[in-house]
């Protein structure tokens, strides 16, 4: 009798607990975009001022991590860092992530966390650049946007050193935090349920 009278009240608790957090949207998970398969070209430097310009429009409103595909197998990786920025439709800055040179991969996916709230549906630009680099520091990945563009991409070309490349995207992901939906709760109820059965 105590035993289930415990478990009543926990699983009260528990849904309450549940229910404030869906209210706050705590609990979220990912939600990644993609580029399609495509020819794969390179930007050979965005160092000394030759930066690397991708317009966008989010399609949620919280980015917790930017994928961009490098490679920097021929360049020096002791000094410099690749920077990420977001600017707003006005050129203002709303996120800034910095990658040392030393720490991208040879050949990959580079992960810089930029955690920015952005508004859905507005144009945004990532800008990409090498800074502190002793040359033209790694390269990086694009892809022909009539095959490859993301949703975030398309209707955009690339902008690199001042000049619109035609039919170009970058090659990025673009993952997002989003709040798990309502009914999704009824199964975290159901997993904590389990756990305080096998518990009492």
């Amino acid at each position: 009798m105590r035993r289930n009278k415990i478990i009543a009240i926990l699983a009260i608790v528990l849904a309450a607990v549940l229910a404030i957090m869906g209210i706050s949207g705590c609990i979220t998970r990912a939600v990644l975009s993609r580029t399609g398969p495509a020819y794969e070209q390179k930007v050979d430097s965005v160092a000394f001022g030759f930066s690397l310009k991708q317009p966008f429009v989010p399609q949620y409103e919280r980015i917790d991590t930017i994928k961009v595909h490098v490679d920097t197998s021929g360049c020096a990786k002791e000094t410099g860092e690749l920077q990420i920025s977001i600017l707003d439709e006005n050129d203002k800055q709303a996120a800034l992530a910095a990658i040392p040179i030393s720490a991208l991969p040879q050949y990959g996916w580079a992960d810089a966390r930029v955690n920015a709230k952005l508004a859905c549906g507005q144009r945004y630009t990532l800008v990409l650049e090498s800074v502190g680099c002793v040359d033209n520091g790694p390269k990086i990945t694009f892809l022909d946007s009539r095959l490859a563009a993301s949703a975030e991409q398309n209707g955009f070309n690339l902008e690199y050193a001042g000049m619109d490349v035609a039919y170009s995207a970058l090659k990025a992901q673009f993952v997002y935090e989003v709040p798990i939906k309502m009914y999704e709760y009824s199964a975290y109820y159901a997993f904590g349920m389990m756990m305080m059965l096998m518990v009492f």
